[in-house]
């Protein structure tokens, strides 16, 4: 214990582990790119579709993620221990099939639901407990074991459905005994009218959760003064004034030059605000002297680029415009595609070249006279294909979000690597982002005449704007914590889930009370995600977990009990299968013998999508939650914007392949840094 650079004496824990503020580790957590997909693919579809981001669209995209992101928990927790189910989507059909045929055919007069649904589950463990048998006793693969189960289990439910019902559809369960009290837990929907004060409450919640976040990470990242500057603090109050007028402003008025008057006003007060609370609350540090490195100039070189494209992409492609993008292009264009597709391999092939190994370059230069040739066609019949199957409204609104998320991505990384070596040059790139995200908040809102690219994406790219200043400006001038405060870091850690809460209430409140529905099964996917959450990082459940998926036998060598822990995962997948197969039945008071057929592919995406290793002994249940709200997203955003509805399959497939890359990225930065 010691007293160091102002801090409370505190214990600082194993010196030889590098110490991480909130940012970093939350950069270096498997759900970071779940999380970033979210934001961007509902800003996506908000931005592309009229009716999308209303409460009743909203509605209707929880209600197909929650039965998906339940299951996709379970999922992700089996994924983490290191194997798969394939058996988990049919389960939801035969669990549903079963408490149907019970409740009309067992007797006749039907049987209770009190008993027809305790015995699905019954049936449904001892499925997975079989499953999760035979894996561990036999050594087969788990992909075997439960595609055998999945093959039984879909025929038992035809065969048991035709024979018993004459179909495939088993309905009408609303007459048998205990399906009030069901229907209410499992599939029940509350409806709310308008409130008078329902955007107040969304305003003023979305600002205190912005202030606790800001606050809770500060906490947590910066050393604290001995003593407090009151000077500086009344200053931070003045700009937190500024910021509330100019957003209230915003909120109200959509016209030029309020806007205008009002995003200067609120980014100023913005900044003030962070920037002098920081100079109240914690200390300064010395200015590091140097030249700005060659990594920054690539990475602004590509931001400016990206801020070009997101900024005047606009005004190439009409929004309005639905031809096939390969008939919009004139016949030159054409062309010119067909020949970028054809060199881009050669183009990489040959830098990769140039970087390789001198005495490799003979073998490699062999093999690529037999290989380049075809890589070529395909790349150039990929790009073509790519051309012919979307619109010039879809590359329009692709074009200008990955230019958007690129350069903010560009900037952010050339920040990171000028700050290691020079203040001043730290400080010009963090100006240089702030610019460029006020440039494209003005482009797009010159751009549309819809309030909500006038109102929403203008204000919400502002306070992106006056954030990035404000934290560059913070971040040159305050020193980073390398050491752990207990007391700091209790405080963030309140504060951050403080604002959590507050932001969640005061979402739901604008969801909720604007005509909306609230479902059952949303609560039951928040619930399950909230336990799954907790077992996996907060007991030593979920060390028995990582520990078997990392490695069984060394896992089994430090006595966790390796085949007790998968054979409870396998069951726990199956019961969850019983439970959305309950819950679809009492929702809709019918149940298809197909139900979940196909479905299980769909579970294990949306987890690979939230950050889990498909290899096992990684990953995170709130990263799956996030994964099937992605997919759900994109299911109702694509009929909403418009386009043809056969493109979500498109889109899931590049999500999942961009996921995958960004999972691998995100992993080995986090063991870099352990």
């Amino acid at each position: 214990m010691s007293e160091v650079d102002g801090l409370t004496p505190t214990k600082t824990g194993d010196e030889r582990i590098t110490y991480r503020g909130p940012i970093k580790r939350l950069l270096v957590s498997p759900e970071i790119g779940a999380l970033i997909g979210a934001v961007v693919v509902w800003a996506f579809f908000w931005g592309n579709g009229d009716k999308f981001g209303t409460a009743g669209s909203t509605a209707n995209f929880l209600d197909v993620a929650a039965p998906l992101g339940i299951m996709a928990v379970t999922v992700s927790l089996l994924m983490i221990g290191g194997e798969f189910d394939l058996s988990a989507g049919v389960m939801t059909g035969a669990s549903g099939v079963t408490i149907a045929l019970m409740a009309k055919y067992f007797t006749d007069g039907g049987i209770s639901l009190w008993v027809c649904i305790p015995a699905a589950f019954l049936l449904a463990g001892c499925v997975g407990w079989w499953n999760g048998f035979l894996v561990n006793r036999t050594g087969l693969p788990s992909f075997i074991v439960t595609l055998g189960s999945f093959f039984i289990i879909k025929g038992a439910n035809l065969v048991f459905s035709k024979r018993i019902n004459s179909l495939v559809n088993v309905s009408d369960v609303d007459e048998a005994h205990g399906y009030g009290f069901f229907k209410a837990v499992l599939g029940g929907e509350n409806k709310f009218g308008d409130m008078k004060y329902r955007d107040v409450i969304f305003l003023v919640g979305g600002l205190l959760f912005a202030v606790l976040m800001i606050l809770g990470f500060m906490e947590q990242a910066l050393v604290r003064r001995a003593q407090r500057s009151n000077t500086d603090f009344l200053i931070a109050i003045v700009g937190v004034a500024a910021a509330i007028f100019g957003v209230l402003t915003l909120h109200r008025t959509d016209s030029v030059n309020g806007n205008v008057l009002a995003g200067v006003v609120g980014l100023i007060g913005t900044v003030v605000a962070i920037v002098f609370y920081a100079r109240a609350r914690f200390d300064g540090r010395e200015k590091l002297v140097g030249s700005l490195p060659d990594a920054s100039k690539k990475f602004l070189a590509f931001g400016l680029l990206g801020v070009f494209v997101a900024g005047f992409a606009g005004q190439l492609f009409d929004r309005n415009e639905e031809r096939v993008m390969l008939q919009w292009m004139p016949l030159w264009m054409r062309f010119v595609v067909a020949i970028a597709a054809g060199a881009l391999p050669l183009a990489i092939t040959i830098r990769s070249f140039m970087r390789g190994d001198v005495e490799l370059r003979g073998k490699v230069i062999a093999g690529l006279i037999v290989r380049l040739p075809l890589i070529c066609l395909v790349s150039l019949i990929g790009i073509v294909s790519l051309f012919q199957l979307t619109t010039v409204q879809a590359v329009r609104a692709v074009l200008i979000t990955v230019a958007g998320v690129g350069a903010a991505t560009c900037f952010y990384q050339a920040r990171r690597a000028a700050g290691k070596l020079s203040t001043k040059w730290f400080v010009y790139i963090g100006v240089l982002m702030s610019a460029a995200f006020v440039f494209i908040a003005f482009a797009l809102r010159a751009d549309s005449s819809a309030p909500r690219f006038r109102g929403g994406i203008f204000t919400s790219l502002l306070l992106a704007s006056a954030l990035a200043l404000a934290t560059t400006l913070v971040e040159a001038s305050h020193r980073s914590r390398t050491k752990a405060d207990e007391a700091a870091d209790q405080l963030g850690r309140r504060m951050v889930l403080l604002g959590v809460v507050v932001g969640a209430i005061a979402l739901s409140v604008r969801l909720l009370l604007s005509d909306g529905v609230f479902r059952m099964s949303v609560f039951w996917w928040m619930f399950f995600t909230a336990v799954g959450a907790f077992v996996l990082t907060k007991t030593k459940y979920g060390n028995w977990i990582f520990a078997v998926g990392g490695n069984k036998d060394a896992a089994r060598a430090t006595g966790v009990p390796a085949d007790k822990v998968k054979t409870a995962l396998f069951m726990a997948t199956s019961l969850m299968g019983a439970f959305v197969g309950a819950m679809i039945l009492m929702r809709l008071n019918s149940v298809q013998a197909q139900q979940g057929d196909g479905q299980e592919f769909e579970y294990i995406i949306a987890a690979v999508v939230g950050g889990n290793l498909m290899t096992g002994g990684y990953g995170s249940v709130v990263g799956a939650s996030l994964g099937a709200l992605i997919m759900a997203v994109s299911k109702n955003g694509i009929p909403a914007a418009q386009w043809n509805q056969d493109g979500r399959f498109i889109f899931l497939g590049a999500v999942l392949l961009v996921a995958v890359l960004v999972n691998n990225y995100v992993r080995k930065k986090a063991n870099e840094q352990r």
